[in-house]
């Protein structure tokens, strides 16, 4: 979305909780504008619209939304297609079936996601091998819990804008965050490191 186009919905918020807004001024609306075009950049008008229309027919409490649940709107609108938990289960149990000696080839046939669930072949390899009680009553059970965490964050990260997801995986992984920072200091220039030379010792001399 634009800025003139989440300025139209935010006048939409406006017209349908008036009470709320009565006091913002010219800042604050403009401050409230930007913070939802953070939100809503990657999101198409005619669906941020659809998601506000969906939150005005079913709010009853006479809250106007955050960005947030209008978020939760749009996906309610657009569900994902991920597998369901027995769904995910159906496809790890017939990768095991043939895992004793082609765990590494299942495993790469299995959604992203429900790999991530798995974590590796050397797990399906060990379920072929288990007893067949533990490994239909405990490790499915485990496997479903896991794979509930997998979906809820992938749904979470549906909803993250598109620019920081890169600075997020920075964040989650060790290794990139090494990585990102051995390169910013690659970069400095002999100045950026003589300037942040004075201005330590001006600290240690203040």
């Amino acid at each position: 979305m634009t800025d003139q186009e989440v300025s139209k919905m935010f006048l939409m918020v406006k017209a349908a909780y008036p009470r709320v807004f009565k006091d913002y001024d010219v800042t604050m609306m403009n401050n409230y504008i930007d913070a939802w075009l953070m939100v809503f950049q990657d999101i198409p008008a005619e669906v941020g619209y659809a998601g506000l229309k969906v939150y005005l027919s079913t709010e009853t409490k006479g809250f106007p939304p955050s960005p947030g649940q209008i978020m939760d709107c749009i996906h309610r609108l657009n569900p994902d297609k991920l597998p369901n938990e027995m769904e995910a289960w159906s496809l790890v149990d017939k990768a095991v079936r043939n895992s004793n000696y082609n765990a590494d080839e299942e495993f790469s046939k299995l959604p992203q996601i429900v790999r991530r669930a798995v974590r590796n072949p050397a797990r399906l390899r060990e379920w072929a091998q288990m007893d067949e009680a533990t490994y239909q009553t405990v490790e499915q059970s485990n496997f479903m819990r896991t794979y509930r965490a997998e979906v809820e964050n992938e749904r979470k990260n549906l909803r993250i804008p598109s620019d920081i997801r890169p600075q997020l995986e920075i964040i989650a992984d060790p290794e990139l965050m090494i990585e990102d920072k051995t390169e910013h200091e690659k970069s400095k220039t002999p100045d950026e490191e003589i300037e942040k030379m004075i201005q330590k010792l001006r600290g240690e001399t203040a």
